[in-house]
């Protein structure tokens, strides 16, 4: 499970990065970012069902609401943030991207602090 995490933050990271050169750059989302975001979603994807199928194997977390909220708020908003930046052709699309990336991180890091090791 720290693995999956590891590989999610750096995505995060490099992505929110690839965003902010693109918006100190001045340019719009090409396919380049659109797909860094995608990688966003499709990890964070696998994240979530990875932490669901531990939690039908028997690894029951104490609050499956919060757990659930937090993972489909982070794969939801990746997703409105490719969402808005395919329709936003400046700057700020870009920056969306950024910021949905770091939030996407910050999340994480309270699923971590919440549920240590995946689930507590």
């Amino acid at each position: 499970m720290l693995a999956l995490s590891i590989l999610v933050s750096v995505v995060c990271s490099l992505t929110a990065l690839l965003g902010i050169y693109y918006a100190v750059r001045d340019l719009s989302a090409d396919l380049v970012l659109l797909g860094a975001c995608a990688l966003v979603a499709l990890v964070w994807a696998i994240f979530g069902i990875t932490l669901g199928l531990r939690d039908l194997g028997g690894g029951h977390p104490e609050d499956r609401i919060t757990l659930y909220g937090y993972l489909l708020t982070g794969f939801a908003m990746v997703l409105g943030g490719g969402w808005v930046s395919l329709w936003e052709r400046s700057r700020w699309g870009s920056l969306v991207i950024a910021v949905v990336s770091l939030v996407a991180m910050v999340l994480l890091m309270r699923l971590h602090q919440i549920w240590p090791g995946g689930f507590a």
